[in-house]
């Protein structure tokens, strides 16, 4: 058997009762959370579950694109310093092997 506080307490989050209300939980307010609470809940845990799960979505889409980021800029960083150390590496495309060896000779990145 439900206690009144826990009666009390669902009827005021579903919005059947006023949270200043203090008068005496009714049987039909009892049927009501014995039938439906458990549904409620139910719920509520999917939603939550949901939540994380986007949460979760939203984390790993964000290394993701900070890693692209990082492997962007390095990889334009290796260009340019190829360029400036006498290799010929174009603007786009795979950057020869040599040039990333000798990059990550001299800065101590692998790409």
């Amino acid at each position: 058997m439900p206690t009144d506080d826990e009666v009390r307490a669902f009827m005021v989050e579903v919005g059947l009762r006023d949270a200043n209300s203090t008068s005496e939980v009714t049987p039909p307010e009892v049927r009501y959370f014995q039938i439906y609470k458990p549904s409620h809940d139910a719920r509520k845990a999917k939603e939550t579950a949901a939540r994380e799960l986007m949460e979760e979505g939203r984390e790993r889409a964000k290394e993701s694109r900070q890693r692209a980021e990082h492997h962007d800029r390095h990889m334009r960083l290796c260009r340019e310093w190829g360029n400036a150390n006498g290799f010929t590496v174009g603007t786009r495309g795979a950057i020869p092997k040599a040039v990333r060896a000798a990059y990550k000779e001299a800065t101590g990145v692998e790409l």
